[in-house]
């Protein structure tokens, strides 16, 4: 860079002319005027840039100075305005306080042990426990100064910092656990829980006759109270504040009753029939304890209907697969509706096409199954003319009551309850069905026959005795002179099968025959069920 400089002195006024580059500048006494280069220029923007930058860092850390110091003040404020109140994690013996203040929360666990103590004895309830039959009391004094003590802990610099950190890291507050003291007088409960052993324990009892109503009590089952498997049950209900945790079940042992002896159902169906001038037959079987009752359970009856059912077993033993949409269609109707047209058709199809030689293959596994006392000669509906004698008079009658049988078709309850207990376990893959057709009838097809009797809502008879809802498989039929519905029951304790047959001579009035089914359904039901 060149320059050169010239001035003069003249009346103190001295110009001065640099020349850089070719450039001419003036220079006087009160400015100097300089041609700067390139990088010159750019050093004093980056210095001014520099501090530009320093008075922005400065200001913002001014403004998160001034917002933290803001925002603390704001913490600060609601901690402190949160002391009025208890932390939501506070509990005093299990009852939340959490939101209530002090005073309001010392209320609420005095008024929480007003409140009675529900017991049950077993699963039966008894009368409340009230607070002042135990001298059930709230220790008032101590129990504030726990709490005092545990809202202390919350005040100060240590409880300022677990406030803000539960804040920022948004967890729940840790619960504090607060002990209100609760007197009470340990005799009075040894005295409560001896008032209800005195007052609820009994030995087991046998069923008992009630001649005058027809009926019978079913046994019940012998409790005692266990007094010291209860007591801290109880302290610990008497110690809680919580409602839900202010119940009790007292421990009972159980003695089970003893085996009712058939001979008391005997009596009690002896009472109930006092009225029927006809016969009755009845077999009924336990089926958890194979306890077997017979009523006149040998007397052949005219089967009608309920022959509908060893018509569909013989159906599955002749096919070799599941029957098709039409064959499902008549099952359904023959168990449904007992339809005699739809059994007549399956009893076709059973004998290639002659409803006689499909009787004949229905008898046939009856017989096979030791069931010789029932049989059906033809089909339904056809004139007596046409019923071949021999089959009836193969049959050697097992009893001297005569109920004049239908000669086509004839059952005793005894062996239609044992056919019933066959579709029972031969479903399970057991029992005396799949023992002698183990190829033919499966136990998916003695569960079908089962389901569709499930479904069978006409004329329930002997379920109409029933608790409401009880599951039943059952089938009717009936003649003029004879109404029958054999049944198998699934009960809580235990399933049973019921089959039952009433005759009168000439005619059977249907007015007194149903209630007759009821009451005797409703008395073998108790007699292996209990009472509801």
């Amino acid at each position: 860079m060149l320059c050169q400089a010239s001035y003069s002195d003249t009346d103190n006024y001295s110009p001065v002319l640099f020349i850089v580059e070719n450039k001419e500048f003036d220079v006087s006494a009160n400015s100097i005027i300089l041609a700067l280069s390139p990088r010159e220029n750019i050093r004093n923007r980056n210095e001014a840039a520099l501090r530009q930058r320093r008075y922005g860092i400065l200001w913002l850390l001014f403004i998160l100075l001034t917002v933290l110091i803001l925002g603390g003040a704001w913490v600060y404020t609601t901690w402190k305005s949160s002391q009025t109140m208890l932390p939501p994690g506070l509990v005093i013996n299990g009852l939340p306080m959490g939101g209530m203040t002090r005073e309001q929360a010392l209320d609420a666990i005095d008024q929480a042990y007003t409140r009675p103590i529900t017991v049950y004895y077993g699963s039966k309830l008894t009368p409340l426990l009230l607070p002042e039959m135990v001298e059930l009391s709230v220790d008032m004094e101590t129990t504030t100064q726990n709490l005092d003590a545990v809202l202390a802990s919350r005040g100060g610099v240590q409880g300022f910092i677990t406030y803000l950190a539960d804040r920022l890291l948004q967890r729940e507050p840790e619960v504090q656990a607060v002990t209100a003291v609760v007197n009470y007088s340990r005799e009075r409960v040894n005295a409560f829980l001896a008032r209800t052993a005195q007052k609820y324990d009994h030995p087991p009892q046998k069923a008992v006759l009630l001649s005058e109503a027809g009926t019978f009590r079913p046994p019940q089952d012998g409790t005692k109270l266990d007094v010291e498997a209860s007591l801290p049950r109880l302290i610990k209900a008497i110690l809680a504040a919580a409602p839900q945790e202010r119940e009790v079940h007292l421990v009972v042992e159980v003695e089970p009753a003893p085996e009712t002896s058939i001979d008391i159902l005997r009596e009690a169906l002896n009472a109930a029939l006092g009225d029927f001038t006809g016969v009755a037959g009845i077999f009924a079987k336990n089926l958890r304890r194979g306890q077997e009752f017979c009523y006149n359970c040998e007397v052949s009856f005219s089967a009608a209907g309920t022959l509908k059912i060893p018509i569909a077993m013989t159906l599955y033993a002749t096919l070799d697969e599941a029957p098709d949409t039409a064959m499902t269609g008549r099952l359904n109707t023959l168990f449904a509706e007992g339809d005699n047209a739809a059994a007549n058709l399956l009893l076709a199809q059973i004998g290639s096409g002659d409803a006689y030689s499909g009787a004949l293959r229905v008898t046939d596994l009856l017989w096979s199954l030791g069931l010789g006392n029932t049989f059906i000669a033809t089909p339904y509906d056809v004139p007596l003319t046409t019923i071949p004698p021999d089959i009836a008079n193969l049959v050697a009658p097992r009893s001297a009551i005569n109920t004049n049988p239908d000669p086509a078709m004839q059952t005793t309850p005894i062996e239609m309850g044992l056919l019933l207990e066959g579709l029972y376990y031969g479903a399970q893959d057991g029992g005396l069905l799949r023992a002698v057709y183990p190829q033919k009838i499966t136990a998916m097809e003695c569960q079908d026959i089962l389901t569709e009797l499930t479904r069978n809502s006409i004329n329930p008879l002997l379920a109409a005795g029933m608790p409401v809802g009880t599951r039943v498989a059952h089938k009717h039929g009936w003649s003029g002179a004879t109404h029958a519905n054999v049944a198998l029951v699934y009960g809580p304790q235990a399933d049973f099968v019921l089959t039952v047959y009433l005759y009168q001579p000439a005619w059977l009035v249907w007015d007194e025959s149903a209630p007759t089914f009821a009451t005797i359904g409703q008395l073998v039901y108790r007699f292996y069920n209990g009472d509801e």
